[in-house]
């Protein structure tokens, strides 16, 4: 009888605990309104749903070749898709779809995402980081003179073609500097203002590029009205200058607008060439806050990183060292004040929400892209197709479970009763065991559950006709009902441990779609296995604790 008690106990437990586990839960979610974002707090269904039942976002990403060939895409496909599966597996999205198509595109499928601008954001940034001192040897300003004549000998051509330049990279409003180093106490870095020089700006005298640029505040930044970036770009882009830039320097625009009353104003940085690192060597980032600098992304260096970082800062001592992030120049370059070794922090500043630091740490952890992307299409997809796969799927299983049913009352009349009355608590602990483990249910996921039905009731069809057969050779019903399970129980677990074998290798193997049929068919077996054998046989035990002198099973 004690065994009884803890049975039901067991099995009152996991009840409640599924219960739980499927109780909606109250969420504060990111919407948009008004071209504004907002929070609302709503009560939302643990078990999440694949964008075949909530619909999403579906993007077809190609490689962006534009500023350059790239001889073999296939390739650079193949290992750009692994950078993409890795951001998107921390962006935190459901039951994402991340694969190649065909040998020219990679298709991202985000089921239920809430802010597709910052899903497309992070999918395609490059995140090429990269450290570059900045110049001190007023390279532009011996240079600028030949600008000038080139652009002079052009003509006046050049200039109307700046209207349809592409312009310079937008805005983030990132502001990037370096945190001293945890294993030198000593180790700083001093931030100075390129705001500080707007006030006097004097451009330089001279021809159609001079008169453009004004020195900054620190040694290799300059200023350029946001009125004119445009033009400056399309003069910079000239292959004249290009050619004729100073060697082992280039020109960078900087990431910030410096506002000078209500005149904006870009940022322009000659730098060396040469980065004295790169992102390669980045272990880790993760975002945080800090009372002093606001939102924050703390980073670390590998080993061979760290001790290359801190021999070349303590090459550049009172140097200016620009953190440099796909080709923008982050903030305004920190003095090196001595040696930096593995560990840095990139402040984001005050006001900047937790989130975009997140992003930014995502995808320097994922690591950078090997070659550019661009979104070739996007699409969303509404929930109305979802409603109408729920509702079919609903059918589906509605018919199925109703058909084992009357097959199994039928049949098996109170032993079937039994088994159906487990198979309620079946049904229980699979969307449980989906929910606890943040399971995906997909449509396919939807077959799977209808499929694990059936393979539920089989296990009990297979100790019925066990006891069956006990009965008939004259045992008790005590015995009978003890030796079927007993003699059922290989054959179940044969044909289980095969199934879930199978299922694992659709996991491991497959992609979206087939994955939620594999997760929800493990689920199920796990579920039907601890039901048809020991939920079945305690209501067995139940039913003869109160018909001890039973002398016939209705089976």
């Amino acid at each position: 009888m004690s065994n009884l008690k803890y049975r039901l106990g067991l099995i009152a437990a996991l009840v409640l605990a599924s219960i739980w586990a499927l109780f909606p839960r109250t969420v504060v979610e990111r919407v948009s309104r008004n071209g504004a974002f907002a929070y609302d707090t709503v009560r939302r269904f643990p078990l999440k749903r694949g964008l075949d039942l909530q619909g999403g976002m579906h993007l077809s990403l190609e490689v962006d070749d534009s500023k350059q060939a790239v001889a073999d895409k296939s390739d650079a496909l193949d290992r750009a898709l692994k950078v993409v599966r890795s951001r998107i597996d921390q962006f935190g999205v459901s039951e994402p779809v991340v694969q190649k198509a065909g040998t020219d595109r990679i298709i991202v499928e985000l089921p239920g995402i809430d802010d597709p601008e910052r899903a497309e954001g992070v999918v395609k940034a490059q995140a090429f980081l990269q450290f570059q001192i900045t110049d001190e040897s007023q390279a532009l300003e011996k240079v600028l003179p030949r600008f000038d004549q080139i652009v002079r000998s052009k003509g006046t051509a050049v200039a109307s073609a700046a209207t349809g330049a592409a312009a310079a990279p937008a805005t983030t409003g990132l502001d990037l500097f370096s945190k001293k180093d945890s294993a030198a106490p000593g180790d700083t870095t001093k931030k100075d203002s390129a705001s500080a020089a707007v006030p006097g700006l004097t451009p330089n005298s001279g021809g159609a590029v001079s008169k453009l640029i004004a020195p900054g505040g620190i040694p290799g930044e300059y200023v350029v009205a946001a009125a004119d970036q445009l033009t400056l770009a399309s003069y910079l882009a000239m292959p004249e200058i290009q050619a004729a830039m100073p060697p082992g320097r280039e020109l960078l625009w900087g990431a910030d607008t410096v506002s000078q009353g209500a005149a904006p104003f870009r940022t322009l940085y000659m730098v060396e060439s040469r980065p004295i690192i790169t992102g390669e060597y980045l272990e880790d980032a993760k975002p945080n806050q800090s009372p002093t600098d606001g939102t924050i992304v703390e980073f670390r260096f590998n080993n061979e990183g760290g001790r290359k970082f801190r021999s070349e800062t303590g090459k550049h001592v009172q140097d200016y060292m620009a953190i440099v992030l796909d080709d923008k120049v982050m903030g305004t370059p920190p003095v090196i004040i001595q040696a930096i070794g593995a560990r840095g922090q990139i402040t984001m500043g005050q006001g900047r929400p937790l989130q975009a630091a997140q992003d930014l740490a995502l995808v320097l952890r994922a690591g950078s892209l090997p070659v550019p992307l661009k979104v070739a299409e996007v699409r969303s997809i509404g929930a109305s197709l979802g409603a109408d796969s729920i509702s079919k799927g609903t059918t589906a299983m509605g018919i199925a479970v109703l058909l084992v049913v009357v097959i199994m009352i039928g049949y098996y009349r109170f032993s079937g009763t039994l088994a159906v009355g487990a198979l309620v608590l079946f049904v229980l602990f699979t969307l449980a065991i989906l929910a606890g483990f943040d399971a995906v249910l997909t449509l396919p996921g939807l077959a799977g559950l209808v499929l694990s039905v059936g393979i539920a009731v089989d296990a009990n069809v297979l100790i019925f006709e066990r006891i069956r057969e006990e009965l008939d050779r004259g045992k008790t019903v005590r015995t009978s009902i003890d030796e079927g399970f007993k003699h059922a129980w290989s054959a179940i677990v044969d044909t289980s441990v095969a199934t879930i074998l199978t299922a694992a290798v659709l996991y491991q193997y497959g992609t979206g779609p087939v994955r939620g049929f594999a997760v929800t068919l493990i689920a199920g077996i796990a579920a039907s296995l601890f039901c048809a054998v020991f939920v079945v046989k305690t209501f067995y035990l139940v039913w003869l604790s109160r018909a001890k002198t039973a002398q016939t099973l209705s089976i």
